[in-house]
């Protein structure tokens, strides 16, 4: 086991010692290139797994369907903590079509936090915080879920037409590939994943490059976070508003960010609330209510701005549910 376990390292270190011979190239652009080579691998598995999970669902709509009616928020939650901003399109599909309700969107929409919590593995010791991340993400997408819905009369009317909803989600969604799972096209089942993962990989080289270099014109990390108020109240309210922007490098950002030091955990919290991906891409594209739309959107940043300036004030309570689950 260990003769295989240092022959995968020895294959593992190839792309990091022929990019140390480039001698052109910057050591702040190989730092970055290095370590978004080394995260390939893993990327791709995930994916693939995500993948499969994704066409089940959606290959048994129903089955999908009967779970958010019967569940709403406490399945939304669940399922969208996983890594990839398919499920909160799908959900915004949904509420479009009048089966599920404002609170369970925006329960599918808090728990999203797309692609950023795997690159969390980029720093071992960030890396600790994902279950708080999740446990306070799932609390705070319930809490809100139930908020709203007792706040606002979610029209009664309802849609359960699978055959429109498929139409719907035929559309090209996440790296222009369709969500709805057909038989004819099964290099989906590989092509996605590996599409996604070369998406991710030019999102975090690009994004650790852009970091590096800005860390180096300002000294240090320590200058830079300094000069985007690491400390302050006002990163976590820039970082929310930031995390609204449909985008899947968004997450990226928000994520290298943290790792990098630049902001705060509440901040990167906040943030991670109000990522969607493309959730609310499909919703405003799919609504024609902009009343509701912006009343969405309002919420969805309230909630991340009252979690974050929450966290920032009771960082405690982080230390807790890590000690919690050991």
């Amino acid at each position: 086991m260990e003769e295989i376990l240092s022959h995968i390292q020895e294959v593992l270190g190839v792309p990091e010692f022929l990019i140390n011979q480039c001698t052109f190239l910057p050591d702040y652009i190989k730092e970055a290139l290095i370590t978004s080579v080394k995260f390939i691998p893993w990327l791709y598995f995930l994916y693939y797994g995500i993948e499969l999970l994704e066409r089940y669902f959606l290959k048994h709509i129903g089955l999908l369907v009967k779970l958010i009616k019967r569940f709403g928020a406490f399945f939304g939650v669940f399922i969208s903590i996983v890594p990839e901003c398919g499920y909160s399109v799908i959900a915004s599909t949904f509420y479009t079509r009048r089966m599920i309700s404002r609170g369970t969107l925006l329960a599918f929409l808090i728990a999203c936090s797309d692609d950023a919590l795997p690159l969390l593995f980029l720093d071992i010791n960030k890396a600790f915080v994902i279950i708080p991340v999740i446990v306070i993400k799932i609390i705070v997408g319930i809490a809100v879920s139930f908020i709203v819905d007792l706040m606002f009369i979610f029209d009664k009317r309802i849609t359960e037409n699978i055959n429109a909803i498929n139409t719907d989600l035929n559309e090209p969604a996440c790296c222009h590939h369709r969500i709805v799972s057909t038989e004819e096209n099964p290099p989906y089942w590989w092509m996605h994943p590996l599409t996604h993962t070369f998406n991710m990989f030019m999102f975090t080289f690009l994004s650790l490059a852009f970091f590096n270099c800005v860390i180096k014109g300002f000294g240090s990390v320590e200058n830079l976070s300094s000069f985007l108020m690491i400390d302050s109240p006002w990163q976590i309210v820039g970082v929310a508003v930031f995390g609204l922007i449909p985008n899947c490098a968004v997450s990226v950002l928000i994520a290298l960010a943290y790792v990098k030091g630049i902001i705060s955990f509440p901040a990167f919290l906040a943030g991670l609330v109000t990522t969607a991906g493309l959730g609310l891409a499909a919703l405003y594209k799919r609504s024609q209510d902009n009343t509701d739309n912006t009343i969405l959107t309002f919420l969805l940043l309230a909630s991340g701005i009252i979690t974050g300036l929450f966290i920032f004030y009771n960082m405690r309570l982080v230390e807790y549910i890590q000690g919690f689950f050991g």
